[in-house]
Formats: structure tokens, sequence, C-alpha cells
């Protein structure tokens, strides 16, 4: 390692109560800015915003949800004033999924009186009423219900369900983000103001028991095209025990629709350990035993989850009625 690279490692080391990140500020006052400017000269540092970088090795290493936190924290590490994060940049912070690409600014919420404007990055959003924001991580945030009501007021309306759904979604032996009451009394906090209705549908076709995004696209999707609406989660059971749990289940038709992300086979939290070979081989004996029960199994992915000409042939080929 040359002496440049060296200085930097000092820069990283020294400021690592900012989340990783170098702070142009701490590094002139340990002496070190010019090594800090011919690092970012040199593409080994990556500037977030001004008087704040990430080494380019870590971000590089880093996949889209973690990079746009970083953004979050950066502007944080430099703000005037403490800001309440909220939309997007509050839906990052929860762990809310986004269908889609991170936006590249960075969404705060001000008071009226403060005044709503973009500039450097920040989109600022003005409401009426108190922000009364949560501290969560460190940071000021609105609150999951505000988010999520926020949210499906200017999202469309699978992109919001899946917002929705996951801030009521029940893990088993967890505990959910927030309630349908919470989320309730922010939707009446709004006021008359525009999308409350959009809002208000989102949130009367929110289920907690949808298992992820692709799972509530598609069960969004599938009620906008008029078919028959499935019942979620529901369990499977043999001689031989519990099969598992069934994502879309039609009884009338004994017809299961599974959704199949990539993260089944890659996510730590899914995979629990197993490589993918030994978690298709499960799959497969899972739904042979399904099928051993008399039930039709058909599963897709993103790419038709996410169109709905795609998902309304796919249903329309395995027998799933209309709704009356």
């Amino acid at each position: 390692m040359d002496t440049i690279s060296s200085a930097t490692v000092q820069v990283l080391t020294a400021l690592s109560v900012h989340s990783g990140l170098i702070l142009a500020s701490d590094a002139a006052r340990v002496g070190l800015q010019h090594e800090l400017r011919r690092e970012f000269d040199r593409h080994t540092v990556v500037r977030l915003r001004r008087g704040v970088y990430v080494l380019a090795a870590e971000w590089d290493a880093l996949g889209a949800d973690e990079r746009y936190l970083r953004r979050i924290r950066a502007h944080a590490a430099v703000a005037e004033e403490p800001a309440v994060y909220s939309h997007l940049s509050a839906a990052a912070l929860w762990g809310l999924p986004i269908v889609g690409a991170w936006p590249t600014e960075i969404h705060v919420t001000v008071t009226n009186a403060a005044g709503g404007r973009a500039r450097h990055g920040v989109v600022r959003h003005t409401q009426e009423h108190d922000l009364d924001p949560i501290v969560h991580e460190g940071l000021r945030v609105t609150s999951v219900a505000a988010t999520a009501v926020t949210l499906a007021r200017v999202l469309r309306f699978g992109q919001a369900v899946a917002v929705m759904d996951k801030a009521i979604h029940e893990p088993r032996g967890g505990q959910a983000l927030t309630t349908r009451a919470e989320l309730e009394r922010a939707l009446a906090q709004l006021g008359r103001v525009h999308g409350r209705t959009a809002a208000r549908r989102v949130l009367e076709f929110a289920s907690p028991l949808s298992g992820s995004a692709g799972e509530s696209i598609s069960r969004a999707g599938l009620f906008m095209l008029g078919f028959l609406l499935p019942e979620l989660q529901v369990p499977h059971w043999d001689r031989d025990g519990l099969i598992g749990f069934t994502d879309f289940f039609w009884r009338s038709v004994g017809k299961a629709g599974e959704f199949d992300g990539l993260g089944k086979y890659l996510r730590d939290e899914f995979t629990g350990g197993r490589s993918t070979a030994d978690i298709v081989i499960a799959e497969k004996i899972r739904e042979d035993r399904l099928r051993a029960l008399g039930l039709g199994v058909f599963r897709w992915d993103w790419p038709v989850a996410k169109s709905l000409p795609a998902l309304g042939d796919l249903l329309a080929r395995n027998g799933i009625p209309r709704a009356r």
C-alpha cells in the first residue's frame, strides 16, 4: 500500500463514527486534506456529496439499498440543521420496499413556514400539521405509518401496496413495523389533500400476510386484471406433516401460485445457510408433495409480476377464474 492510500485509510479509521464516511472537514483537521483530494483524483474514493466521501472499493461492494442509505447518511453528516427524512428516504431507513430504482435525491419534510424547494440533490416537502418525527438509528424520520401513507398517495397502486403490506407484515415469531390502527390515524391526519383517496384504497387492500414485495405486486396485478383474489400463506399438510405455506391459494379450483424472487436463493434471511442447489431440491420435493394432494402448482418471477399482460396470460392458462 503506498503513502497516499495509507493516508486515506487513516482518515477512514478516524471517521469510524460516521458509518464509514470520510468527511473533508475531519481530513482537514488531521492535516490530510491534500491526500484526500489526491485519492479523489485517482478515483480511489467516491464523493457522495460536497465534503463527504467513501472508499471506492467499499462503494463498489454495496448493493442499491445500501448505497442509498449511505447517501442519506452523507446528507445527515453535513446538513446545516437536523433534517426530518421522509418519503422514499424514510422508506429506505425503515426497510420498506421500493419496486424500481432508488432516487438520487434525498427527501426531507418541513413545515409550510419553512417552505419547500429542491436544491443540491435534496427535495423538501411541506406539510401543514406537526411533523412529529421519530429518532431511528440516530436520524429524525417520519414514522412508518406516516411514511407508508405518504407514499400510498403518490406511488402506483402496486408499488404502494408493496409498501403498505410490508408496513403491517407480521413475520412468524416477529412483530410488525406498524399497525393498521396507526395507518388509519396517519391517514386521518392528512386532512383533505391530493392522493388521500388513493391512499385509502391501498390501506383497504393491504394485507399483513404478504411475504414479499413480489407477492404484493402480483396480488395488486391480479386484482387490477379482475381475477379472483386468492387466500394468502395457506398451510398445507400431508401424512408426513406440514408441507409448507403457499403464497397464493385458490381453494375453489385447487390451484396454488408461488412467486419466485432471487432473494429466495441469495439472501441469508431466506437461504438459512443452504446452497442454491439444496434450495432448488427442497422446492422440488415440496412441490411434488403439493401435487400429490391434487393441487395444481404454478410459479412466476419478477418479469411476469411487473407485466400485467404476462401475469394475466399466466393466470388464465392455469385456470384462475375471474372475480364475480
